[in-house]
């Protein structure tokens, strides 16, 4: 179950129905911190609108703060998260985000932004 301080943060801070958070770091603190945990995590590419041609994502949501940025769904997730910690998940977003995405030359991630589905 999902704590009412939990929904009361995504409600307030997630810009669409993705669980999808600019800063996410908070929104992990209070969420494990509440007993709740990820089961997956979709990846998001923060890029700016000119370099979507060349983003493993498409489509996606603009970003409330600057609409030069646009937060494109690539399509790529994660599952099976439900029994990790908050450190391995942190670790995990960690080293997915210093990786990136890359396909061939011509497509790769610009800023690697996760969003969380949650275990009910």
């Amino acid at each position: 179950m999902i704590s009412k301080k939990v929904r009361q943060y995504i409600a307030e801070h997630s810009f669409c129905p993705e669980c999808l958070f600019a800063d996410w770091e908070p929104f992990l603190d209070l969420l494990y911190a509440e007993g709740g945990r990820v089961s997956s995590i979709l990846w998001w590419d923060h890029c700016l609108k000119s370099q979507l041609h060349e983003s493993v994502g498409s489509g996606g949501y603009i970003d409330p703060v600057s609409v030069r940025f646009v937060y494109a769904e690539t399509g790529l997730y994660k599952d099976g998260l439900e029994a990790c910690t908050l450190d391995e998940i942190r670790e995990y977003i960690e080293r997915e985000r210093k990786t990136g995405i890359r396909y061939g030359d011509r497509y790769r991630s610009h800023d690697l932004v996760p969003s969380f589905c949650l275990e009910d």
